[in-house]
């Protein structure tokens, strides 16, 4: 659930609607797959260290940590 949540804020912060992978007749609307395509090329790209740097140092956080114990 937490993958398909962070999944449908990055969509919602898109400026423009992604190119539909499986165009439909009648729907002109986007799927799950085309964001999850378009997060896939993202992470894919050389210049993704600069969008999402490794950290040097583990970060503890505190709001993380109790999600991740509440879904395991």
């Amino acid at each position: 659930m937490m993958a398909a949540t962070v999944t449908w804020i990055y969509a919602d912060h898109l400026d423009k609607t992604p190119q539909r992978c499986y165009a439909v007749n009648n729907r002109s609307h986007f799927a799950f797959s085309d964001v999850r395509k378009l997060i896939t090329q993202a992470a894919l790209n050389k210049d993704f260290v600069s969008f999402c740097p490794k950290p040097d140092k583990p970060i503890q956080n505190s709001f993380i940590d109790a999600l991740l114990r509440m879904v395991a």
